[in-house]
């Protein structure tokens, strides 16, 4: 996993699928602990995981484009790398 700063606020992200749903998947399990709780995060972390399946069925439905939130290996690519090209800081 290799993570820059592009800007202020801004970070680019290069993953390996694996990595992604690593981390996907214990924001899951974070969100499914803190959902009896009606603190400010569990609803940013909800906030958080809606954004990113509508990025991902955005991703799905389309071919992969540098402008995209997120674009991902060729479908031949050999190493799996998901490449995350914006990702603000929601604060």
């Amino acid at each position: 996993m290799r993570l820059d700063w592009e800007r202020p606020g801004v970070v680019r992200a290069t993953l390996r699928v694996e990595e992604l749903a690593a981390l996907v998947s214990g924001a899951r399990v974070a969100a499914a602990a803190l959902a009896d709780r009606s603190g400010e995060q569990a609803k940013d972390l909800d906030r958080v995981l809606d954004s990113f399946d509508r990025a991902i069925g955005r991703l799905s439905a389309s071919p992969p484009a540098h402008d995209d939130v997120a674009t991902r290996a060729p479908p031949d690519s050999k190493d799996g790398v998901v490449r995350i090209v914006r990702a603000s800081s929601a604060r």
